[in-house]
């Protein structure tokens, strides 16, 4: 679907993505997002989670704080 809004910069930088935008992606309140540019466009993407040492995407795990994946996690604790 596509979609046109438009929105003010606010005094310290912040812009509010609309709440059916958000809903419609599937974006909840600490997701992180990928903020990217295109020429003369923003490009605004939700970031895929990935483990910190290896950058796999799946198996990930919250350790110590950080994202890491199944695998480094047992090298970790073999370490």
């Amino acid at each position: 679907m596509a979609y046109t809004s438009y929105k003010k910069i606010d005094d310290v930088g912040r812009v509010v993505l609309p709440k059916d935008v958000r809903e419609e992606l599937g974006l909840r309140i600490n997701d992180m997002l990928r903020i990217e540019t295109e020429n003369d466009r923003i490009v605004i993407t939700k970031a895929e989670e990935s483990c910190i040492f290896c950058g796999k995407s799946s198996g990930i795990k919250r350790y110590m704080g950080k994202t890491v994946c199944e695998s480094c996690i047992k090298k970790l604790n073999k370490a």
